[in-house]
């Protein structure tokens, strides 16, 4: 037990999440993630995963290009050591990865208050980083124009070096024959030639030692010793300036030395969060939610175990139990059904994603647990003392806010002093309304257990057909370990097993017979429920295709009725078009009657009112409606309903036809247009004067046309358009329109006492 839950195998979990970090101090969080207890902190935590994970699906991971922990170099600069350059350039790489991830953020339009939080206590010190990529390149190197003074010292050096080459080039040229060599060696920084050991005390200057051959020694002669001398001074200058320059820049990073360290901080919190999201994409996890009292996980998955075998299985303890006791074969899972519910609510609390379709997890102050499987537990665990010491220590410290995990309770004794052990356990923590979950195989022990109702018996399933476990985890259920089935299935001879049976049967006591009762009557609920269950389901998926057909025939219905009221209004614009096309043709027949024209163009007006006006409409026909005959398009109005059958009166015509036949049409039929003479008195309200004063030139020209239309309608012998005197630019456009109507006789302005030239006066054609 402790702080590192070894026998729950959390580490190993964390291991497989720093593979998702990007670099050293998201790792490091990683492995040092430890559970909260506290409620606001799992809240807030699980909270920000669940917006990360969000982030990640929707977007990608966070990008770290640029991140360093530089804790180090900024711990360095807050002592004031001068940083190196390439230290320096770290520092100021995490400018540009800070602005990356703060841009990262500013694009994922979904949830992401909690994550913000983070990002937005970073500080990107870009002027600083400015600074120092200004004076150092990315490979360390400072830059000529890091400073003046850098720049100035460079610039002499570089001359004086070719001062120094141009020379004793010249020198050489003019003593070859004395030198071993024409090139310029260097020596000690020095500039010097390659003199044959004949002539080494012919040429004046400093020597410094001979040369692998010993045939020739190297020597300064003394006409360059000052130019030597100065080149090194320079070079010296040169060290001191860099030496200034780093040092300015250290400086920098002193003055913001703790935003930085809180940067890094931050960042790291970043890297392991966007690690843990990163990781729950990948083996499609989900975050765990609170809950008051009750413990759910659906379709758990044990994360160690290869995703192609693992089962999922569905934990839980919803109150008013407080306690699991898993039953069944070795090897068949229950030590796994343990460890997954200890170690999803260690993750939970440490608000790690957890291979769930569904988690809800109480605040636990702690998770205890003794399992004494040998894989995760220390050999000195295994024996009966070490359990008992591990249980002592759970029974002091464990509370009603705890859970506690216990391996085959009872174990490694007597087994029936190891049943009367465990029940009394079991009963401590029962009184003391903690949370615990239990694995044993004592017939006893689930006896106890069958007979309170804050004790939930489980199994793990066992094919006795294949004689081999499923791992499957079955609520409500008792099972069997199953020794001789599992014996069987590794190859016991059939002797021994036969033996075996025998024995079992001779000792069965009433508790084992209960047991196997109990199990029976388990096993045929558990199948009656499963039969409810699969039922449910396929009256759900049944009820669900029904509601998707009706729902298909209501969008086919729409759209079929949509599209004909479409084409309703093609045919009825179409109409119109060509009957326009057609009176004005009429209009140009100087033999056909002008008021005959009028009145058709009337006509066709009123029907295509009529006709576009007309909408069937989606409601319940009752008697005393209008309705169309779909097939026919006759019309009439509802005189009965008998069921499914219509009676229907069409202008005296009664017709009989199935209700599902007719639509609604919501207006009464109009009237049949009677024939019409052509030639027709004025009636009603008509003006022989229109007033267009004012008007744009188009829409008067179109008022003035349906005008005259009616005024041929109405019979008039003439009328008045009153037009004004303006610039004239009406009167102009209604004289040239005047001059296109056959029906027109003759136009003229009015009198001086009739509006003189700000009337028109037509007179019409009889």
């Amino acid at each position: 037990m402790g702080e590192r839950y070894d026998g729950l195998q959390f580490d190993e979990v964390k291991q497989l999440i720093t593979k998702y970090t990007s670099f050293s101090l998201g790792h490091q969080i990683i492995e040092q993630l430890q559970p909260s207890f506290n409620k606001l902190v799992v809240e807030r935590e699980n909270g920000r995963l669940k917006q990360a994970t969000g982030m990640v699906v929707s977007y990608g991971t966070m990008p770290f290009s640029g991140i360093y922990d530089v804790t180090h170099e900024v711990s360095l600069a807050l002592k004031d050591v001068t940083l190196s350059p390439l230290d320096l350039i770290k520092i100021a790489s995490q400018a540009y990865g800070i602005n990356q991830i703060k841009k990262y953020v500013s694009n994922c339009d979904c949830q992401k208050e909690l994550v913000r939080e983070l990002t937005d206590s970073l500080t990107a010190f870009e002027k600083t980083a400015a600074t120092i990529n200004k004076c150092i390149s990315y490979s360390g190197d400072i830059y000529d124009n890091a400073s003046s003074n850098l720049s100035s010292i460079r610039r002499k050096t570089k001359n004086l070096k070719k001062t120094i080459n141009d020379k004793l080039t010249e020198y050489i040229s003019k003593n070859q024959s004395m030198l071993q060599d024409n090139i310029i060696a260097y020596r000690n920084g020095r500039s010097v030639i390659l003199v044959k050991n004949t002539y080494k005390n012919t040429i004046d200057g400093l020597q410094y030692g001979s040369s692998s051959s010993k045939g020739a020694t190297y020597i300064e002669p003394n006409a360059f010793i000052g130019l030597n001398n100065q080149l090194l001074q320079l070079i010296e200058d040169e060290k001191q300036e860099i030496a200034k320059i780093l040092f300015e820049l250290s400086q920098l990073i002193k003055k913001d030395g703790a935003s930085y360290l809180a940067n890094v901080n931050t960042l790291g919190l970043l890297d392991a969060l966007f690690a843990k999201a990163q990781w729950a994409k990948e083996v499609d996890g989900t975050v765990g939610e609170i809950s008051e009292t009750d413990l759910i996980l659906i379709k758990a998955r044990h994360p160690l175990i290869d995703s192609n075998k693992v089962v999922a299985n569905d934990y839980r303890i919803i109150s008013p139990v407080k306690t699991i006791l898993i039953t069944g074969p070795n090897t068949g899972g229950k030590t796994v059904s343990l460890k997954v519910i200890g170690l999803f609510s260690i993750m939970f609390l440490s608000a790690m994603p957890l291979l769930a379709q569904e988690a809800k997890i109480p605040i636990f102050d702690n998770v205890f647990y003794d399992i004494g499987d040998g894989q995760s537990i220390n050999a000195d665990l295994s024996t009966f003392s070490s359990h008992i010491s591990k249980i002592s220590e759970i029974c002091q410290k464990a509370t009603t806010r705890s859970l506690v995990i216990l391996d085959e309770l009872g174990g490694s004794t007597d087994p029936n002093e190891g049943q009367a052990f465990a029940s009394a356990v079991l009963e401590y923590f029962r009184r003391k309304n903690i949370y615990v979950v239990a694995t044993t195989h004592f017939s006893k022990l689930k006896a106890y257990a069958n007979q309170h109702e804050n004790i939930m018996l489980s199994a793990v399933e066992f094919d006795h057909d294949n004689l081999k476990p499923t791992f499957r985890y079955i609520e409500n259920s008792i099972g069997s370990s199953n020794a001789i089935e599992t014996a069987k299935r590794f190859g016991i001879n059939d002797e021994i097993i036969d033996l075996a049976y025998a024995f079992k049967a001779q000792q069965s006591n009433v508790d084992d017979m209960l047991i196997e009762k109990l199990q029976k009557q388990l096993e045929e609920v558990r199948q009656k429920q499963n039969l409810l269950s699969n039922k449910e389901q396929l009256l759900r998926q049944m009820f669900q295709k029904l509601e998707a057909e009706k729902e298909k025939l209501n969008n086919e219905k729409n759209q079929i009725i949509e599209h004909a009221k479409e084409e309703a209004v093609d045919i009825v614009n179409f109409a119109k078009q060509k009957s326009e096309e057609i009176i004005e043709e009429l209009k140009q027949q100087k033999n056909y009657q002008i008021n005959e024209v009028a009145k058709l163009k009337h006509q066709l007006s009123q029907i295509i009112e009529e006709e576009t006006e007309e909408d069937t409409i989606d409601e319940e026909i009752e008697v005393g409606d209008y309705v169309k005959v779909k097939l026919t398009n006759q019309k009439g109005k509802v005189i009965s309903i008998d069921r499914k059958n219509i009676l229907i009166d069409s202008s005296g015509i009664r017709i009989r036809t199935g209700i599902s036949s007719v639509v609604k049409t919501g207006k009464p039929i109009p009237k049949k247009i009677k024939e019409v003479k052509t030639r027709v008195k004025a009636s009603g309200q008509f003006s022989i004067e229109l007033n267009l004063i004012g008007m744009r030139v188009d829409d008067a020209i179109d008022k003035m046309d349906k005008y005259l239309d009616e005024a041929i309608l109405k019979n008039v012998p003439f009328v008045r358009i009153i037009h004004g005197y303006g610039t004239g630019a009406l009167r102009n456009a209604i004289w040239e329109r005047l001059k296109k109507y056959k029906f027109v006789k003759r136009f003229e302005h009015g009198s001086a006492t009739d509006g003189s030239s700000g009337v028109t006066i037509v007179y019409f054609k009889e």
